[in-house]
């Protein structure tokens, strides 16, 4: 509720906003839930570099061997890869769940250097083909 110093339909517009913001964020606060060494091997998560990891989805995603619903976008395999709760980071001297967001991220530089990878090859294999005539 707003102070009593502040106007009567300041009041209401304040409690009106804070229920709409509310309603947004789905009704509750998301807090991260950092876990200890042991609780990470309990449930059998991973840390460390991912790199590996989110390059074998990717191309497993580019030859269609991914199955998801109905989109075949980055954000619907972070949210898929993040739905499997297997990756952590490092924070404050524990481990946490790596967020959807930190997921797509990674996905979309990866993306980024494989594509750059692939136009290399392409382009040297033109360049090999037409030096051959």
């Amino acid at each position: 509720m707003a102070s009593k110093k502040t106007p009567k339909r300041e009041a209401k517009t304040r409690v009106k906003n804070n229920a709409q913001n509310w309603k947004k964020s789905g009704g509750r606060c998301k807090k991260t839930e950092i876990i200890s060494w042991d609780e990470l091997e309990r449930r059998g998560g991973m840390t460390g570099d991912e790199t590996a990891l989110f390059t074998v989805y990717l191309q497993k995603l580019d030859e269609g061997e991914i199955h998801m619903g109905y989109s075949k976008k980055l954000k619907d395999l972070a949210k898929q890869i993040h739905e499997k709760e297997h990756l952590y980071v490092s924070k404050q001297g524990g481990y946490k769940l790596m967020e959807i967001s930190s997921i797509e991220t990674k996905l979309s530089v990866i993306r980024g250097t494989l594509r750059e990878q692939r136009e290399e090859k392409e382009r040297q294999a033109k360049e090999k083909a037409s030096n051959k005539y």
